[in-house]
């Protein structure tokens, strides 16, 4: 057998591999009996086999790559081989090196005491993992009922009812007046959301962990934070327009010396929005109001907590709503919302790529990632209540 069988043989395995993940991952979603918390356990957990089934399946499909590249360069320089000196592969005991040899041969010096030089990835003794803190959820995302529209368009228009007449009381017999209904359009325009990495081709080769899913989980992490930040902060300039932007929601800014966001306030929010026809669904806290509404107690600091006993899922839920803290919210802030009347737009999922075009002067390979999402839109401002404490 051939190396570049072998190579083939290892990109198919880790292929196959991945099919079987991708149906348990199904089988989760659809499994009505596991809680949310169990599926996106599981999910993160699938999510992370998927990202490293792909990039050993790219790695041998680039080394195969590469080595009948390299065979194809020496046969015609003369078929001239030498003995393989490196270690060898599983079933390439007798196999023979070309006179060229593939990249994964040469190996620059690395000084272990440059981080610049790859140090901090390849001394003399790194543990085979790296800390697994990379890939954050988006906090606006993970919140369910919120509208994702996918697309395969430049953009689109959903049509929004933004008015109808009132139907009256008619008399036997008599002419029923005809109706109007007045439509908007909410338009959706994607933006580009991009991250980009270089790295040496030595350092890929010879990190102790895998390098490229290192890289790949940063550029994941980065996107998701970013796009979490604009869906609250975004000012529609350049990003997308973000809940807490004047016309998104309806805003509550609380009278100076109400320095805390308190159940009382969110009880007035809940109201608001029940009396638009929506239904309240989440609770979205800055890290500072979070702490506040979660402690807030019965009786000032001696009574049982507002929110629930200590023994119930206090930190998670409140008015039976889920409590969800992000610091991509500003400080001081409150968002109750019907998250079925938020929509945003998909073009494109996140996707990475990988070049060794990039730099092949200086045998760099790039990483590029890159994620197509359109503007986010509400369809009811009352139905999201931005409340804001005061600063003093």
């Amino acid at each position: 057998m051939s190396i570049t069988d072998i190579y083939k043989r290892q990109a198919a395995a880790a292929l196959e591999e991945r099919t079987k993940l991708v149906a348990e991952l199904r089988s989760i979603e659809a499994d009505q009996k596991l809680s949310s918390a169990d599926k996106r356990e599981r999910v993160e957990r699938i999510d992370r086999d998927l990202i490293r089934l792909e990039a050993e399946a790219r790695d041998a499909i680039e080394r195969g790559e590469r080595e009948a590249e390299v065979r194809a360069l020496a046969e015609k320089a003369g078929g001239i081989v030498l003995p393989n000196s490196g270690a060898a592969l599983p079933g390439e005991s007798e196999e023979w090196r070309s006179l060229l040899p593939s990249g994964s041969d040469f190996r620059a010096l690395v000084a272990e005491s440059s981080p610049g030089s790859g140090g901090y990835a390849v001394p003399s003794k790194t543990a085979d993992k790296y800390v697994e803190h990379l890939r954050a959820a988006s906090v606006f995302l993970r919140v369910p009922g919120i509208n994702v529209h996918r697309f395969d368009s430049g953009s689109f228009v959903l049509p929004n009812l933004t008015s109808s007449t009132t139907p009256g009381v008619v008399s036997e017999g008599a002419a029923i007046p005809e109706g109007t209904a007045n439509f908007a359009g909410l338009t959706f325009t994607p933006i580009k959301y991009a991250d980009l990495y270089r790295a040496s081709n030595e350092v890929l080769d010879d990190a102790a962990f895998e390098m490229r899913n290192l890289i790949s989980g940063v550029m994941v992490r980065n996107i998701a934070t970013q796009v979490d930040r604009d869906a609250f902060q975004g000012t529609g300039t350049a990003s997308l327009s973000g809940l807490t932007k004047a016309g998104m929601g309806t805003a509550v800014n609380l009278a100076t010396g109400n320095t805390v966001v308190k159940w009382d306030h969110i009880i007035d929010g809940f109201s608001d929005i029940e009396a638009a026809g929506a239904v309240p669904g989440v609770i979205w806290a800055s890290p500072d109001m979070g702490k506040a509404l979660r402690k807030e107690r019965e009786n000032a600091t001696t009574g049982g907590y507002l929110a629930g006993q200590v023994t119930d899922p206090v930190t998670k839920a409140g008015l039976g709503l889920p409590i969800y803290v992000s610091a991509n919210l500003p400080t001081k802030t409150v968002i109750v919302a019907d998250p079925t009347r938020i929509h945003i737009g998909v073009r494109s999922d996140v996707r990475v790529a990988v070049s060794e075009d990039f730099g092949f002067d200086k045998d760099l390979t790039a990483f590029r990632a890159t994620y197509r999402v359109a503007g986010l839109a509400v369809d009811t401002a009352s139905a999201v209540q931005v409340i804001k404490a005061s600063a003093s």
